[in-house]
């Protein structure tokens, strides 16, 4: 049955990326339309993270395999990001890396539901118990992540990322889709990359170079479309620089943030403005160490793209600060209020004042809408 599920998802993948495209624009309207509709938006973008993600590994296999083809028929080129190589790197060494990685991710796809049905079923006190579990559970795979990756940056996404876009795929390339799960990739065909036995390398196909270039290929264009940056070719672990302790203390902060703010809220509430200021403040401490860290002494080369990326998602998670309390409450409510009610009575602007209207109880009454933990 799974074998057949994984070949009817392959040989139909921008069927079922469009199916999956509408269901999540689905989730986002949900909310406020019926009773316990959040929960349902919640409980069905929740099983699309976890379909996406085996979905994600078909195809993945699929691309390796050369059996995927553009709308046109030609072989569709993989291009395996730094961020894929890293983790993709850091999981065939360690098992423990994988398990820890898949369970985190679990965690964060699955978090927001859990909430709500702890509120909803067994009232607020068993909710903060349940959030400070599952805030203790991350930190715990977070600290494994960073140990087992030899102390190095922790990505907010720790599993590889989609390799294509089932968009532009056409149908499945010979041999049948049944190699997807089997996947078998010989030297005498012609059509799927040789792969040298002592070397490991993968060399292209003459027929996928002319298909490639649609008959017309020459030695200095391939040359061209075969060159790499210095990042494609370099060793996995080197697209993420080993901390020095300046750094690491940096990296811990950020790791051990949420569970100080969700400590915080548990003892003052979150009507008081000391857990707010104290995340604030050790969110901004660990930025400027980690930042430190990576442009000074033996650390101090190119900033890598799965850095600058990460740092980049971090320096946006500060604008959860404005939708938590008591912030929200004191300045951002009265201001989004205001915005929704002017959205409101624009024909093309009227979605999005709903949506904010629809979303502001969620951000005031559940933790991980705004937790960017």
């Amino acid at each position: 049955m799974w074998h057949k599920y994984a070949n009817f998802v392959v040989n139909n993948a921008a069927q079922v990326s469009s199916i999956e495209s509408g269901l999540r624009t689905l989730t986002y309207i949900l909310p406020g339309r019926f009773a316990d509709a959040e929960l349902a938006s919640e409980a069905i973008y929740t099983l699309l993270s976890f379909v996406g993600v085996y979905h994600d590994g078909l195809l993945a296999r699929a691309a390796k395999s050369g059996l995927l083809a553009d709308k046109e028929g030609r072989p569709v080129d993989i291009e395996v990001s730094p961020f894929n190589r890293y983790h993709e790197k850091l999981s065939q060494e360690s098992d423990l890396y994988r398990l820890a990685a898949y369970l985190l991710s679990a965690l964060q796809f699955s978090e927001k539901l859990v909430e709500m049905l702890v509120v909803k079923k067994m009232g607020e006190k068993l909710r903060w118990k349940v959030v400070s579990l599952i805030e203790i559970v991350k930190v715990v795979l977070r600290l494994n992540l960073l140990q087992l990756s030899g102390q190095r940056m922790v990505t907010g996404n720790v599993v590889p990322e989609r390799l294509v876009d089932p968009a532009g795929l056409g149908s499945v390339r010979k041999p049948a889709a049944s190699a997807v799960l089997l996947p078998a990739v010989t030297a005498g065909n012609g059509t799927l990359p040789w792969k040298g036995e002592r070397s490991g390398l993968k060399f292209k196909s003459v027929q996928d170079i002319l298909a490639k270039t649609e008959g017309s290929a020459t030695l200095s264009g391939f040359i061209t479309s075969e060159a790499r940056e210095a990042e494609r070719v370099a060793p996995a672990q080197s697209l993420v620089r080993r901390y020095n302790p300046l750094g690491l203390a940096g990296e811990l902060l950020f790791i051990l943030r949420p569970l100080i703010y969700v400590i915080g809220i548990r003892k003052m509430g979150k009507s008081d403005w000391r857990p707010w200021a104290l995340s604030l403040l050790i969110e901004l401490a660990s930025r400027q160490m980690i930042r430190t860290d990576l442009s000074t002494g033996k650390n101090s080369a190119a900033e890598r793209t799965v850095e600058r990326d990460e740092l980049s998602r971090r320096k946006w998670l500060f604008l959860y600060y404005l939708l938590r309390s008591p912030f929200f409450d004191r300045y951002t409510e009265s201001r989004l209020t205001r915005v929704a009610e002017w959205c409101n009575n624009k024909p093309l602007l009227s979605l999005l004042g709903s949506l904010i209207q629809d979303y502001q109880p969620l951000w005031q009454s559940y933790y991980f809408y705004t937790a960017a933990s």
